[in-house]
């Protein structure tokens, strides 16, 4: 393999499973509203990205281990792996909500286990050792929220296969606690970002898209919510405290609601005062991402709570995150043109 080859390899970075994360949800919204042909086209194309980036991810491992270890033990780059969590459970999801292989959702479930327990504590520990540590500036972003995002993504995956497991009120009760715990690490960890935010400088640049977490991330944890509520409807007494269930769902679909016109605001903010070229950049599926989140998690708050005053947001948002995955992927297709026709000079 040319030198070349394996330098692009080293220096993969692993947040790139943001695209299925970002095609699987708004696949899924698709559904949800009905939109035709979009929901199985945008399917298919994650069952080609997700083995693709598995692949890479696994060459890297093979060959450049230092390089990756190095990567998860970073305080900005590190998050970028629960990529891989999140994108495995979206990629469930898709399996058992548009396809009959509830089985291959179960596979997937116990995979996204796995990678969680492997590359969450892996994270943490590596950062709590790290050695000198960077300033917050530096090494906090909204990609932290990856943590929340990949925990409620086990949540929303797992009560779909709940019922497939020899004892699923054991793994209806590992939902709950994921989900609580999703909830848990958002509270932390909004803090800490909205202190950054408030009393220490954000430069245009600064202001990257994978903020868009700070929406994504608790339209996940509304997401996860409603499911069990709706799991809760059909096994009467599954649930025991629903009433507490149901008020944190509505504070989380509160919450993401509340920061949709903010980082509208200043995602504006940053390509207008601060000149920021709309050129395509990775970090964008990490704004996609909340778009569909928020329209797939409005969509199963509003039924499973009987709003359907709710309904027309996300009649409204899946057009918002299907031009925003539009935008996204002709921007990575140009892109991928621009490196192959760089590589024939």
């Amino acid at each position: 393999m040319p030198s070349g080859c394996h330098g692009w390899l080293a220096r993969f970075p692993p947040g790139h499973f943001a695209f299925v994360m970002a095609t699987g949800i708004v696949s899924l919204a698709a559904h949800l509203q009905e939109v035709p042909l979009v929901p199985v086209a945008l399917f298919a194309l994650s069952l080609v990205a997700y083995p693709a980036l598995l692949a890479i991810t696994l060459a890297r491992l093979m060959r450049h281990p230092s390089a990756l270890l190095r990567d998860l033990a970073d305080h900005a780059v590190g998050p970028g792996f629960l990529t891989m969590v999140a994108a495995t459970g979206v990629l469930g999801a898709q399996f058992a909500s548009l396809t009959p292989f509830r089985g291959i959702a179960l596979v997937l479930w116990l995979w996204a286990i796995l990678l969680w327990v492997a590359l969450l504590y892996g994270f943490i520990l590596a950062a709590t050792l790290a050695s000198p540590k960077p300033p917050i500036e530096r090494g906090l972003s909204g990609a932290w929220l990856l943590v929340t995002v990949s925990t409620e993504a086990l949540c929303v995956l797992g009560t779909s296969v709940a019922d497939l497991l020899p004892r699923p009120e054991v793994g209806f009760f590992a939902c709950v606690c994921l989900f609580l715990l999703g909830g848990m690490f958002y509270t932390v960890l909004i803090v800490l970002i909205l202190y950054r935010w408030l009393f220490l400088e954000m430069t245009p640049a600064m202001l990257a898209p994978p903020y868009w977490i700070n929406m994504g991330a608790v339209a996940i944890a509304t997401l996860a919510g409603a499911d069990l509520l709706l799991y809760a409807q059909g096994h009467p007494g599954a649930l025991g405290f629903q009433p507490f269930i149901t008020a944190l769902t509505t504070g989380f679909w509160a919450t993401a609601t509340w920061w949709v016109p903010l980082l509208a605001l200043l995602t504006a903010w940053r390509h207008a005062a601060g000149r920021i070229p709309l050129a395509y950049d990775p970090q964008y599926w990490s704004m996609v991402f909340p778009l569909g989140m928020y329209t797939a998690a409005t969509a199963t708050f509003a039924r499973v709570a009987g709003h359907d005053f709710l309904l027309l947001v996300p009649q409204l948002f899946v057009w918002v995150a299907l031009v925003a995955w539009l935008a996204a992927f002709v921007g990575l297709l140009l892109r991928a043109a621009q490196v192959a026709v760089a590589a024939r000079r």
